[in-house]
């Protein structure tokens, strides 16, 4: 009977890894637009303060 205790924690963890893992994917898309908006802003800026210098 302790087997069985120890085999549904196994599984219940292996479950939940998966479940946590997969909605981290879930973010990378929304992330990843949010990085490439920061970057563009960052270039912007940095443009205007090389233009700045002119």
């Amino acid at each position: 009977m302790e087997l069985a205790g120890w085999v549904t924690v196994g599984t219940a963890a292996v479950v939940g890894g998966f479940t946590v893992v997969g909605h981290l994917f879930d973010q990378v898309p929304a992330l990843a637009q949010k990085m490439i908006t920061a970057i563009q802003s960052v270039r912007a800026v940095l443009e205007e303060v090389k233009a700045g210098r002119d």
